[in-house]
């Protein structure tokens, strides 16, 4: 399962959220949400605050923000399929 964090330089919502991912033992990927053609693209699907989190190959799960509780359910999920 891939785990995107599209994050911003001094953002402490984006902190928190790659430290709970790593905390929990997921491997994600972070993404500079700062990029002219990733901010474009994440403003289009309607995200204005950072982090933005994408789950999975096509982002069937994706949500804005610290969101301990969503961070704690794909760890649940990843670790129940090793």
């Amino acid at each position: 399962m891939i785990v995107r964090v599209y994050s911003k330089p001094t953002c402490g919502q984006c902190t928190a959220t790659i430290r709970k991912l790593d905390l929990l033992g997921v491997e994600h990927v972070v993404e500079d949400a700062t990029d002219p053609q990733t901010l474009a693209a994440l403003k289009e699907l309607g995200y204005l605050s950072a982090p933005v989190v994408c789950v999975g190959v096509s982002n069937d799960d994706m949500w804005s923000g610290y969101r301990p509780d969503r961070i704690e359910e794909i760890a649940k999920r990843i670790h129940a399929g090793r």
